[in-house]
């Protein structure tokens, strides 16, 4: 009997027809049983992973003007708003060019350099608030957890002497957040959802570089269990050996030193996130939240410490103070760029077992 091609691509009821042929007990029927078998549990292996795979229900690449999709939201300044949102942005472009010399993104599939910039008190200082921000705010989602949101995330800034600290107007905070109704400014003044932040370079203040915000509140990282770091004086400080021993020290593109030899040499410090991609995700599994970057938990905030005001995604950038800069390269390298903006419906672990489950009783029966 030849076993090979003949049964590629067949499904297991021809098998089961062709017992038929031949009698009950024959060697050959055993053949068929064992194959009859094997294709049925080839065909779980194939169904199953499509079954309990995540489901992708938002996604946004910038390659293109996406704006009308997303209430834009700008801290006001004298004369205007004090920064601006720029997608399709191509940020590989030369800084003689108005780019920053970026790679592409580790998501970016097609090798793209376009994405979302996004700038804060760059065109003017902000008036008449805490601190500036700039964020984007999806519209109209309807989220049911468990679900992850997932971003590329590049933060630039102006040096001072060089990148080891930032120089006017340099330290800004990359902020993202979920839950949120989407109708206002969610930067670490003011939040109806929950908000985390992470600083580009080390100004960010002590035990302030990796902030969380529940509605506006700021929990405190020496006494909140939130923080992968631990509960110590520098928990959420980019000094911490937890964060050093994960985010290195790094130079800028040689497109933005050899620009700016005088602001753009020398290195970030260990511990920022300055300078390089990283991949930011929020996980909301319906108990707890968990930030993590590159992977690496950074906090786990348990939800009900949140009360959601809605199903909306922020992307945000916040500066420290109010103070803008009217410098062309400040106004150049102060941005934090984003792309290959993602939200996805993961499935909850019940229900992986209970397909685990359907698989083994299906091989039982198979075998009975």
């Amino acid at each position: 009997m030849k076993i090979g091609n003949d049964f590629a691509g067949q499904k297991p009821r021809f098998l089961v027809k062709s017992l038929s042929k031949y009698p009950k007990h024959s060697k050959t029927t055993r053949i068929m049983q064992m194959l009859n078998r094997f294709f049925g549990v080839a065909a779980l292996a194939t169904i199953l992973p499509g079954l309990a795979s995540a489901q992708v229900v938002y996604t946004d690449d910038f390659n293109a003007d996406s704006s009308a999709n997303y209430n834009v939201f700008i801290t006001a300044g004298s004369g205007g708003p004090s920064g601006d949102a720029t997608f399709a942005y191509n940020y590989g472009a030369a800084p003689g060019s108005g780019g920053l010399s970026i790679p592409a993104a580790p998501h970016s599939a097609d090798g793209s350099t376009l994405g979302l910039r996004l700038r804060t008190d760059n065109l003017r200082s902000s008036a008449g608030t805490v601190v500036g921000a700039t964020a984007i705010a999806t519209k109209g989602l309807s989220l049911t957890t468990p679900y992850r949101v997932s971003v590329d995330v590049w933060s630039d800034y102006i040096g001072s002497a060089n990148l080891s600290s930032s120089g006017a107007n340099g330290t800004t905070g990359v902020a993202v957040g979920i839950g949120s109704s989407g109708n206002s400014l969610q930067y670490i003044a003011a939040n109806d959802g929950f908000l985390v932040e992470g600083f580009g370079d080390n100004g960010g203040g002590a035990n302030q570089a990796y902030r969380l915000y529940n509605n506006n509140t700021h929990p405190n990282p020496t006494t909140a269990n939130y923080w992968a770091a631990g509960t110590t004086s520098s928990s959420a400080s980019s000094t911490d050996p937890y964060y050093t021993s994960i985010f290195p020290s790094v130079s800028a593109p040689a497109g933005q030193a050899s620009f700016a030899p005088s602001t753009q040499g020398g290195s970030t410090a260990a511990g920022t996130l300055g300078f390089a991609w990283h991949v930011w995700t929020i996980t909301y599994d319906g108990q707890n939240i968990t930030w993590a970057i590159d992977g690496v938990t950074i906090t786990t905030s348990p939800a009900s410490a949140v009360t959601f005001a809605g199903s909306q995604i922020s992307l945000g950038n916040d500066d420290t103070g109010l103070t803008g800069s009217s410098a062309a390269n400040n106004q150049l390298f102060n941005a934090e760029i984003f792309d290959n903006f993602t939200v996805t419906l993961i499935p909850e672990p019940g229900t992986l077992s209970l397909l685990g489950l359907g698989a083994l009783a299906i091989f039982v029966r198979r075998r009975k």
